[in-house]
């Protein structure tokens, strides 16, 4: 890799381990999460081996783990996560409910990946109390092969 390469790949790596630690130390605070030094341990290795797929994987279950949360408690990991680290969670949810639409009006989805983004995002709004009518036409689309 180039030197630019690296220091991308670093950048990447320290923002997302330290974007999962908050929300780890946030579970363990606020909820019983016995397995968060495990899970810890697991995000420090791989920022040390610079392993951004394990951190991604990491990622998924943790923001899968959110979908759990009440609203005020949604309410305050995002606001930890924009004053701490400057993450807008309402972004990165606008991007996939824009993404979600435009997969819609095709018909079909793009690939595999934005097959299981869109299949989260579906579970996301089910467990969130989402529109019914946009869980049913993101779920057509999703299950259309």
């Amino acid at each position: 890799m180039s030197k630019k390469s690296d220091e991308e790949m670093e950048t990447k790596v320290r923002a997302l381990r330290d974007r999962l630690n908050l929300v780890i130390r946030f579970f363990e605070e606020t909820h019983d999460f016995p397995s968060g030094p495990q899970v810890r341990a697991i995000v420090e290795t791989a920022a040390e081996k610079l392993d951004l797929r394990t951190l991604r994987l990491v990622n998924r279950d943790i923001d899968a783990m959110t979908i759990a949360l009440t609203p005020r408690e949604r309410a305050t990991l995002d606001s930890l996560l924009r004053d701490r680290l400057g993450v807008a969670l309402d972004s990165e949810r606008l991007e996939i409910k824009q993404e979600a639409a435009a997969a819609v009006a095709r018909g079909t989805v793009a690939s595999e990946k934005q097959r299981r983004r869109l299949e989260d995002y579906a579970e996301m709004l089910e467990a969130t109390g989402g529109d019914a009518d946009e869980i049913r036409s993101v779920r057509r689309v999703v299950n259309k092969r």
